[in-house]
């Protein structure tokens, strides 16, 4: 059964806001925590960078699937695949960076700036899941389905980063900042391992080939 072209629509649109708001305010995290030095704002706006590159692949390919009436199986594999390879890379990362930053006792203290965006970005992330996830029930699309527990975990990594950059700024625990990367980059990892397109979380069942 082929899906409907509203349904379709909608799967577009939320992508397309996924990737305005995941790039606008993941250019915020990544400025601000360079400028205050907090590792956490850093990693918090790389992935979002990811999460973008990943729905920014599934606009093009709902478009797609809007001009031929079907989702294309190989479009939704190659969306699962951008995002996977980015989460792994950027997680691995940032655990890296903050082990560094650990041991050789580097500190961070983000800005007020900082804490306001990781608790806009958790309402925005939690809308935008849900948003995804009722979309991808109608399609069915498991690349949509997985990108919306991306931004489901995304939320979760605005919950720690605001936990990082709060207890750094107000009770002076610098080391948290570091602490909370290595959770969010942990995290980055799992997700990416969980709900690649041959893992045990998300697979391309329900998904009708297309040209």
């Amino acid at each position: 059964m082929s899906p409907s072209p509203d349904d379709l629509r909608a799967a577009w649109l939320v992508s397309v806001l996924a990737v305005v708001w995941t790039l606008a305010s993941g250019s915020a995290a990544v400025a601000i925590g360079v400028t205050g030095g907090s590792a956490v704002l850093v990693a918090f706006g790389a992935i979002g960078f990811v999460d973008a590159l990943g729905s920014a692949a599934l606009v093009y390919h709902f478009r797609h699937a809007l001009r031929h009436d079907a989702l294309a199986d190989h479009l939704e594999r190659a969306a699962h695949r951008v995002v996977m390879a980015g989460l792994l890379s950027v997680g691995l990362g940032a655990i890296a960076i903050s082990v560094v930053r650990l041991v050789g006792h580097h500190t961070g203290e983000a800005p007020a700036a900082g804490i306001v965006l990781a608790a806009v970005s958790l309402g925005v992330l939690l809308v935008l899941s849900t948003w995804k996830i009722a979309v991808s029930a109608r399609l069915p699309s498991a690349a949509l389905r997985a990108d919306g527990l991306l931004s489901r975990v995304g939320a979760a990594q605005a919950v720690v980063t605001l936990a990082g950059t709060g207890l750094a700024r107000w009770l002076g625990w610098t080391w948290v900042d570091a602490v909370a990367a290595i959770v969010v980059g942990a995290g980055a990892v799992v997700v990416g391992v969980v709900t690649a397109p041959d893992g045990p979380g998300v697979g391309p069942e329900g998904i009708e080939p297309s040209a």
